[in-house]
């Protein structure tokens, strides 16, 4: 049976077929159906529920007013899943005594609710709610379901688009396939296999590439990462060399704690539990890692949370800690279970599963984005038939947004899964998102380099992300947002940082922006262009978007003692060649103010305006004037 459907029968066995008046009160003057009673009572305490039902059935055909026996078999007829009959029963029940017993349109809403027809489950628990001194536990709950069929009823007649897609045998097997996790570019795909049915009931990590159009074989992630206990619930950072997950392994805090692992030259490093400042006494598991590594969101059932189970989110400090986690609140926890958070790249876009916001019965997707003040927008739910009776969870979304991967019973027999994926509606998608990515090399030698990278939203003058490039393979990869123009920042001990900016404005998100840095070795004579240096138009005056790129020159200053560098300005050919040259001289001069003011010593800088005389791109089209429109610095001496 389903959650909500359990809501019910708990109720049920709460009031052991309810009925505790004696033999002398009941509603019937026939005594062989009174004897029949009798039977079937006799039956039901000896738990024969279904053979219970004969006697009860033959008591109504003795007596067909007999109201008790009539609100037995309604109730036995729903144990039995017999939803007509239990229907049948009620009803006949309340046309002889619309009020002889309130639970019984608790009971009946149960039956209509079974076979889909929501209308007449609202009727019945609305019945039921107008009866006074009722139980409270049973008003809250039938409000719960309540609010679930007035959705139900509703979507249904509203059906959203939904074509699930099985993975196919080189992914799914005959145990259980769940919670997939992706990189950015979709081609690597990590899972979780139970096998449900082997001697040690045991949970294990599986991956898989996209080649050739068609996902390879998954395979076993070895004892890097897998371990004789239950190893699950994963999350992949974009690109694919860092993961957190749950597991239940000796020496955590908990019952089920998280864990993180980094793949290091090749293999997975040792997982560390993530300590006592994310992972508690009570249970931690299912989570999702923000794209810039940060932010980290998951499930606790911690008692200091509003539900059974909560989300919950903590962020990294300066230090690299955790920070202690936060309860996202009631607009998204309620006092039911909420699971499987994933939040999207482009930071703004949460989805989740949830018994406790109004659905389909039980538990079922829904997104909320954040709004302008960085709080939690009501919770939608994804809508029917993404959402049913059964428990819609374990997913991801891709990059793009177009594509859910989640698991599922479709075409599987009950309580086996496969993993699927669909298109998601157009209104549930993220802000569109795609991903940077490139190699950082030394521009001499070619080696790989471990660097610095920094990235500006231009329109803000704002830092929003910060990574490093890996040691072994010079790569980067980070998901950014589409439609706006960004600065980046490259840099390294011993290296003169790299400046570029670029627009995605019209840049297809679907593709992603290759960049490819080569860092010079700080080296008397060499140049680098401040490509995020920025003046305001015919002016001397820095934008404060310079601010972040002329702090980088700071940094490298300050690094490097002996380090001393000439500033210079440079123009296009458009206007006087005095008045360029004035211009020039005065940009260079105010660069030099900043890094003075600073702290960097005067005598390590110097400053020249250059004007229209140093082109480094032809004059005749705009793009080439921008080019020459510069300023840089050149490294004058390094003793």
């Amino acid at each position: 049976m389903k959650k909500l459907i359990l809501i019910f029968t708990f109720f049920l066995f709460c009031f052991n077929y309810g009925y505790t008046q004696d033999f002398h009160n009941l509603n019937t003057a026939t005594k062989k159906a009174l004897k029949l009673y009798s039977e079937g009572k006799e039956l039901l305490n000896e738990q024969k529920d279904a053979e219970a039902i004969k006697p009860f059935e033959q008591s109504v055909i003795e007596d067909p007013i007999f109201i008790d026996a009539w609100l037995i078999l309604g109730e036995l007829y729903n144990e039995t899943q017999q939803y007509e009959k239990a229907i049948t029963a009620f009803e006949t029940s309340f046309t002889l005594k619309p009020d002889a017993r309130s639970s019984a349109y608790y009971f009946v809403a149960e039956s209509f609710w079974n076979l889909d027809d929501y209308k007449n489950t609202i009727g019945a628990l609305s019945k039921y709610l107008s009866f006074t001194n009722l139980p409270p536990e049973w008003v809250e709950n039938s409000k719960h379901i309540l609010s679930n069929a007035k959705f139900a009823l509703e979507a249904v007649k509203n059906p959203v688009p939904f074509n699930p897609i099985n993975l196919g045998d080189s992914i799914n097997s005959k145990y259980l396939d769940l919670f997939p996790s992706l990189t950015a570019d979709e081609n690597t795909l990590v899972f979780m296999r139970r096998d449900p049915y082997g001697k040690d009931w045991n949970e294990d990590f599986y991956i898989s590439h996209f080649v050739k159009e068609r996902w390879t074989k998954a395979r076993n992630m070895g004892d890097e990462l897998n371990s004789i206990y239950q190893d699950g619930a994963m999350s992949l950072t974009n690109k694919g060399n860092e993961m957190y997950f749950a597991s239940d392994r000796k020496g955590g805090f908990g019952s089920v704690d998280i864990y993180y692992s980094q793949r290091k030259n090749g293999k997975w490093t040792i997982p560390v539990n993530l300590g006592a400042s994310v992972n508690s006494v009570a249970w931690e598991t299912q989570p999702s890692i923000s794209a810039d590594g940060k932010t980290l969101y998951f499930v606790s059932s911690r008692p200091s949370g509003l539900g059974g189970s909560d989300i919950w989110m903590t962020t990294k400090n300066l230090k690299g800690l955790w920070n202690t986690p936060i309860n996202l609140g009631p607009t998204i926890n309620t006092k039911y279970e909420e699971q499987t958070p994933f939040i999207h790249s482009d930071g703004q876009t949460l989805y989740f599963s949830s018994f406790g916001h109004p659905g389909m019965g039980s538990a079922d997707i829904f997104y909320c984005r954040k709004d302008s003040i960085g709080k939690w927008n009501t919770p939608i739910n994804l809508g029917y038939p993404i959402n049913t009776k059964n428990e819609e969870n374990s997913f991801t979304v891709s990059l793009d947004g177009k594509h859910v991967y989640y698991s599922s019973e479709k075409g599987k027999e009950k309580g086996d899964l496969d993993l699927f994926y669909f298109d998601l509606p157009e209104g549930a998608r993220p802000i569109p998102v795609t991903y940077l990515n490139g190699i950082i090399t030394n521009i001499t030698s070619g080696d790989f380099l471990n660097a610095e990278v920094q990235l500006i939203d231009l329109e803000t003058g704002n830092s929003i992300n910060s990574f490093s490039s890996d040691a072994t393979t010079g790569e980067y990869l980070i998901s950014i947002p589409s439609g706006k123009n960004y600065a980046l920042n490259v840099s390294k001990n011993g290296f003169l940082f790299y400046s570029e900016n670029f627009s995605l404005a019209d840049h297809n998100p679907s593709e992603p922006y290759k960049l490819d840095i080569k860092l010079q070795p700080v080296k008397t004579g060499e140049s680098v262009v401040l490509k995020n240096i920025f003046f305001e138009t015919g002016s001397a005056d820095l934008k404060k978007e310079s601010t972040v790129e002329l702090n980088k020159l700071v940094s490298l200053l300050k690094e490097n003692q002996n380090l001393k560098i000439e500033i210079s300005g440079h123009t296009d050919n458009v206007g006087g060649e005095k008045e360029n040259l004035a211009l020039s001289e005065n940009r260079a001069k105010a660069v030099y103010d900043f890094l003075v003011n600073a702290g960097i010593a005067a005598t390590k800088l110097s400053y020249k305006g250059y004007g229209e005389t140093r082109p480094i791109s032809l004059n005749d089209t705009e793009e080439g004037r921008a080019t020459n429109r510069r300023t840089e610095f050149t490294v004058i001496s390094t003793q």
